[in-house]
């Protein structure tokens, strides 16, 4: 990816990044309420596994695009 004042991220790029933002906040929300739960409350192998796969799913979405730019 070119590093300069004339470089342009592509329209592609721009969205992952705008997508991956939207679903790392809702991980973060979902990490927030596993929080409040753990204060009184056992936190299930499952829970933990979906907010795991939103993470690695943006990692992995983020990673493809900039290979590609």
């Amino acid at each position: 990816m070119a590093a300069n004042e004339d470089y342009a991220p592509s329209k592609e790029l721009v969205n992952v990044v705008v997508h991956s933002s939207e679903k790392l906040e809702g991980a973060a929300s979902l990490l927030k309420m596993l929080e409040d739960k753990a204060d009184n409350q056992q936190i299930t192998a499952a829970e933990l596994a979906a907010v795991r796969c939103i993470v690695e799913t943006c990692a992995s979405d983020l990673d493809a695009v900039l290979e590609r730019a």
